[in-house]
């Protein structure tokens, strides 16, 4: 099993961070995990953008979400989590940038991503 934790700064840009933002996964099925950083109080609403398949069994409760990763292509995969603090929706970025090797652009805004190897 993966684990990622997420952290909330409701005056950072983006308000909602994962930890680490680039999470490998080696080949096989695998069950990946988000869950609060530390003592994070927020509630999870939704994770977008992992397409079906290779990930399944998407769960979403306000303590943590969890999906199966059926990795069998290399291939990386950028996400969006969606969380509520204080009756307010925060997001991680949206959006991921890469060069060669899956290297992040310098300067380019990079939000969270499964790397399937």
């Amino acid at each position: 099993m993966a684990q990622i934790q997420v952290k909330l700064d409701t005056s950072a840009n983006p308000p909602v961070t994962t930890i680490p933002n680039h999470q490998s996964i080696n080949n096989g099925n695998h069950r990946i995990e988000w869950t609060p950083f530390a003592n994070e109080t927020f509630t999870f609403v939704s994770l977008t953008g992992l397409p079906n398949p290779p990930f399944s069994q998407l769960s979403v409760t306000s303590s943590q979400i969890t999906v199966q990763d059926d990795n069998t292509a290399v291939g990386e995969h950028a996400y969006t989590i969606t969380v509520s603090y204080q009756g307010n929706n925060y997001t991680t970025s949206s959006t991921a940038l890469y060069g060669k090797a899956g290297h992040p652009m310098v300067g380019g805004p990079s939000g969270p991503t499964i790397k399937n190897n």
